[in-house]
Parts: structure tokens; C-alpha cells; sequence
């Protein structure tokens, strides 16, 4: 805490030492009064009364003699004192130091204090109007000479003839009247505490301040470390990573053109755009949703660490942009496309996928699952696997999209409605549930997508009511049940393959999507088996025993309207994405 106190800090802190010392040391001028003197009115004053009966300027005198003067009233309190004093036993009043002035030029009648140099109009509430008596003439013997002095008796206070001869009260250790009245010590007592209180606020308060500065200076210091570090590692991010700004994308999309949209747009997405770089290059611009809550360099930090997932099966990120709250990411360019394109809505004039094709797209597939779950340290999960996800190169290889984007949509889309992670179709009996997500939740998915990749069916059927859905397990079970393999099949496949090829996939479908997540295989024994079968050596068919047992979907039609509509309710399309999220899970 030392070090964060400036130089201002530090004397705060002493003023506040000092000030609460202070208020722990008495007050009091005079801690005892000599022989013969008794406390006054107040802690600061020693009085004495002199009986011996005098004129006034001799009773001054005595006074000065002692080292005080003749006592002087600065409060009605002070008075009252005076007053039990001066008007006990036989005492006919005694002398205090107030003297008339001669009268003003402007005609108002003065005073003072004998040890006082200012002078009073009369406006003590106890002291008297002063007489007509008073020597104001030229032919006074001494008219500069005061002729009425104060005198105070038990009834009170009055003028009388400083030739007169009275008793006296002296006093030591006063103030100057001329003052206004000091404060008592109960209110140093009040002032100080007072001050002691605000000093210690406003120390606490910068003291919190530049507590709380240093620290957020060290988290920017923090992220800006990492991300030079990120920017660093060439690496890990090649090709090279960079940022663009909105104009530089605009410039490349021809500002966004529906001409240049890649499929459709996603409801509350902004879409995926083609895009060609200054040297010709393309590359796919995903547009996201707005995010409110997240900065500039929150966003660029999270697109730097999907770019370090490095893998030929996972789509490359090039680089990203963010402003005015809206993130975009670039990619590589796939040239074919993604693969629900294929399986539903062919290019004109293309051929449909033939068994080849759809087997080097599953084994592709399944090895970047593979080292998403059983390479990466921690592992992660992808937890939105399907078709339009799954872009395809020159070559038909699989390339898997939105490996982390929950980090990017925005992140306060809970707020008001429940957020489903992973598409409709596809997911897994515990998410549904007990809204589990691993990487089985993964596998499960990858088997719905393995058995439509087969089918060339969707998972459920597009504008059809709930209660009406037929889902592709439900109509390939009886299928299975009676080893019609053959009519599993997609009717756009020309060439028909060996039957213990389509068992081989089928069995790994249903060992995908079992209902119990432990049941499933890692999703690289998938990927090895679907090798063997791309080199010619079919593996060995599952014996009965070991072969699941085919059965309607995890998820069936009366689940569907029951508690998953309740969870994914006003999302519109049934293969919309609702939410894609990166979960790290402990090895």
C-alpha cells in the first residue's frame, strides 16, 4: 500500500496522525492558578477577588502588579459567574475592566475593556444604558479621562464613578476580549473529530482509487503481454493473422452484397460472406452478433485462441475485426462449400456425393473430433457438430467450423431467453436432461451426422408440427432390425457399395448414440476404423452381441414436445444454430 501513496497521500495520512494526537492533549492554558487564585469561567482563566476597596485605575493597577488585569465579560454565562462572586455576603459589587468612552461625534455611547484597544457600542445584553451623567463637557477637569466604570453586584451590572471605591476582580491567563469567545474545549473536541473523520475519508478513498488503478493497469498490462505473445507465435498462426478494419472488409465483400452471402442467413446472425483479399486470395467473412458487454480487446483476444486450434480439419482463422461493437471473423475459403449444402440442397449441375466421397468426408471429420478431444490438453468440446458446420475442400475433405464462437455471440444472449447449446437434431439425451456437454455429447451428435451422411436424410423433417416429426432413427430402426442395409442408403448414390461396408457405418452410428454417454467410443477408434475402411480392409462386423441394440432416437417424438420445445422454444428453424460454445474439459 506504500507504494501506492503519492507524496499527497503520505502527508495526508501524517495530518491525520497529528490531528488525532492533537485531540488526545488537553486544552487548558493554565493547568493550576498561584497561590490564592481560583479556576475561572472557563478552563483558560484564574480569578482572584480583592476585598480591599479601591478606585478604579488603583484596582487596575493592583491587577497589573500581579500580572493580569481587572477581569473583563465576553458571554452572559461569564457574567452570571462574575455576578456569584462579586454579590456574595456583605460585597457591594466589585470592579471589572469595562470604563466609558466620551461620547461619539455621530452621538452613540462607548465602551471598552480596559485591556482592549477596540471599541464597543453598548450592546451586552447586560450591560446598561450608559447615564446622561458622564463627563462629556470641555470644562471637565479631565474630560479625556473615562468617568463611569463598570461595577457588577448582585443585582446585576451598573455604571459607576471611577473615583468611587470598590472591591475588585482580577484575572490571569484571559484571552483578549477583543476576540470573539473561544470555543469551549468539548467543541475542539467536536471540530477535531470532525476533521479527523473527513481527512481519514478522503485518505481511504484515494488510497482505494489507486488501488484500484494499479490493478486494472496491470490487467491491461496483463492483456496486451498475451496478446503480443499470441501475435508473436507466428507458429501457431499461420498464415498470418491480422486485423482489418470494417472498410477493409466492406472493400472485400462489396459491402456485405447478398451476391456474395454464403448459404442463408441464420436467424439473429449476421451471415457468412465471400470475400477476396488485395492479391486476389478468398476468404469467408463471418458476420456475428452485436456484443455490448465485450471490448475491442476481449474480442480479439478469443479470435486469437481459436486461431491457435491448428489442425488440417479445422477451418483457419486469417484474422478478425472489430467496431462499434460488432465482430467479425475471417477464414480460409473452402471452395466447396459446407456439407448440408451437398447432402440437401445440391449446386446446380453438380453430381451428388458418391460413397467414396461421403466416407473421406466422415474419417475427415472424425479426425479433427479427434484431436479436439483426445489431442488438445485440456480437451476441448465443440458442442454444435453438423452438417452446415462441416465445410468441404477441393478435395471433399472435412473441415470443421465455429470452434469456440459461444466466445464471441453475445454473451449476454441469456439474458430474457434460454440459450440451447448445440442445433436442433443433434443433441445428446444427457444435454436434454440434465444439460450435460462433453466430449460424448460430441460423439452422439457425430453419429447423427454419420447416419444422415448415409441417409441423406435431416435429423427431423422442415415445416412439419412436432407431433409429426419422424426422425431419421425412427425410420432407419426397422431398416436395421431387418439388415436391409442396402435401402439405407441415399437414392442419389450412383454406385452401391459392399453391404458390410454400409454395416461398418451403420454399427458405428449406433455405438455413436447410445443412451449411455460411457457406452460411446473416443472419437479416435472412429476415426481409425473409418481408415480401415477407406484402404479396402472392411473391419470386422460387431457381433450380435455386441452390436447396440437399434432403437428409435435418444430424443423421441413425445421428448421432442415435451421438454426440449420447452428449452429451445421461439428459435425459430429447426436447424438454425442457437449457440456454439468452447468448454474445456480436465484429462
Amino acid at each position: 500500500m506504500k507504494a501506492c501513496l503519492s507524496g499527497t497521500g503520505r502527508v495526508q495520512y501524517l495530518l491525520l496522525l497529528a490531528c488525532c494526537l492533537f485531540s488526545l492533549v488537553p486544552l487548558s492554558h493554565c493547568e493550576t492558578c498561584p497561590p490564592g487564585w481560583q479556576k475561572g469561567y472557563n478552563d483558560t482563566v484564574c480569578l482572584t477577588l480583592v476585598t480591599n476597596s479601591s478606585v478604579w485605575s488603583d484596582s487596575e493597577n493592583a491587577c497589573k502588579a500581579q500580572g493580569g488585569q481587572l477581569a473583563s465579560l465576553n458571554t452572559l454565562d461569564e457574567f452570571y459567574y462574575v455576578q456569584a462572586i462579586c454579590g456574595a455576603g456583605t460585597l457591594d459589587g466589585c470592579w471589572v475592566g469595562g470604563q466609558e468612552l466620551l461620547q461619539a461625534q455621530n452621538g452613540a455611547i462607548q465602551w471598552k475593556w480596559s485591556n482592549c484597544d477596540t471599541i464597543h457600542d453598548v450592546d451586552q445584553p447586560w450591560v446598561p444604558i450608559l447615564s446622561n451623567g458622564s463627563c462629556t463637557a470641555t470644562a471637565c477637569p479631565n474630560p479625556a479621562a473615562p468617568r463611569l466604570c463598570t461595577v457588577v453586584t448582585r443585582a446585576g451590572v451598573k455604571w459607576d464613578l471611577c473615583s468611587s471605591t470598590h472591591s475588585f476582580l482580577c484575572a490571569i491567563g484571559q484571552e483578549s476580549e477583543c476576540k470573539a469567545p473561544k470555543p469551549t474545549h468539548r467543541e475542539y473536541t467536536i471540530i477535531l473529530i470532525s476533521v479527523c473523520t473527513i481527512l481519514a475519508f478522503t485518505t481511504t478513498a484515494i488510497v482505494a482509487f489507486l488501488l484500484a488503478y494499479r490493478r486494472s493497469k496491470r490487467r491491461r498490462r496483463s492483456r496486451r503481454r498475451k496478446l503480443a505473445e499470441l501475435s508473436s507465435a507466428s507458429g501457431l498462426l499461420q498464415p498470418a493473422f491480422r486485423l482489418y478494419t470494417i472498410r477493409e472488409l466492406e472493400v472485400m465483400t462489396g459491402i456485405f452484397s447478398e451476391a456474395n452471402l454464403l448459404g442463408s442467413r441464420q436467424k439473429d446472425m449476421g451471415g457468412t460472406y465471400r470475400g477476396t483479399l488485395p492479391d486476389g486470395t478468398l476468404v469467408a467473412v463471418k458476420k456475428l452478433q452485436r456484443t455490448p458487454l465485450q471490448s475491442q480487446k476481449e474480442f480479439v483476444y478469443d479470435v486469437l485462441r481459436i486461431a491457435r486450434l491448428k489442425q488440417p480439419n479445422l477451418v483457419a482463422v486469417r484474422g478478425c475485426a472489430y467496431e462499434n461493437r460488432q465482430g467479425y471473423i475471417v477464414y480460409e475459403f473452402l471452395a466447396n462449400g459446407s456439407l448440408e449444402q451437398w447432402l440437401h440442397t445440391r449446386p446446380a449441375g453438380a453430381q451428388a456425393l458418391d460413397w467414396d466421397q461421403r466416407v473421406r468426408i466422415a474419417t475427415t471429420l472424425a479426425q479433427g473430433l479427434s484431436y479436439l478431444h483426445d489431442t488438445l490438453k485440456p480437451q476441448v468440446v465443440h458442442k454444435d457438430v453438423r452438417a452446415s458446420n462441416v465445410l468441404l475442400d477441393e478435395l471433399f475433405d472435412a473441415h470443421i467450423l465455429g470452434v469456440g464462437l459461444s466466445r464471441l455471440v453475445l454473451r449476454e444472449a441469456t439474458v430474457g431467453h434460454t440459450v440451447i447449446a448445440g442445433t436442433y437434431g443433434y443433441l445428446a439425451p444427457e444435454f436434454v436432461y440434465r444439460n450435460e456437454l462433453t466430449t460424448k455429447s460430441d460423439v452422439y451428435s457425430y453419429g447423427v451426422l454419420l447416419l444422415e451422411l448415409i441417409t441423406g436424410r435431416k435429423p427431423t423433417a422442415d415445416g412439419v408440427e412436432p407431433s409429426d416429426w419422424q426422425s431419421t432413427f425412427e425410420w432407419a430402426t426397422p431398416l436395421v432390425q431387418a439388415q436391409r442395409f442396402t435401402e439405407l442408403l441415399d437414392p442419389t448414390i450412383q454406385t452401391i457399395p459392399d453391404v458390410a461396408q454400409i454395416q461398418c457405418c451403420v454399427d458405428l452410428v449406433y455405438a455413436c448414440t447410445q443412451h449411455v454417454p460411457a457406452s460411446r467410443p473416443r472419437m479416435s477408434y472412429v476415426a481409425h476404423q473409418l481408415m480401415e475402411l477407406r484402404q479396402g480392409l472392411v473391419p470386422r462386423p460387431l457381433s450380435r452381441t455386441q452390436t447396440p441394440p437399434p432403437r428409435p432416437p435418444a430424443v423421441s417424438r413425445a421428448e421432442h414436445t415435451g421438454e426440449l420445445m420447452n428449452l429451445i422454444s421461439n428459435q425459430g428453424d429447426n436447424t438454425s444454430s442457437i449457440e456454439i460454445e468452447i468448454t474445456e474439459v480436465p484429462s
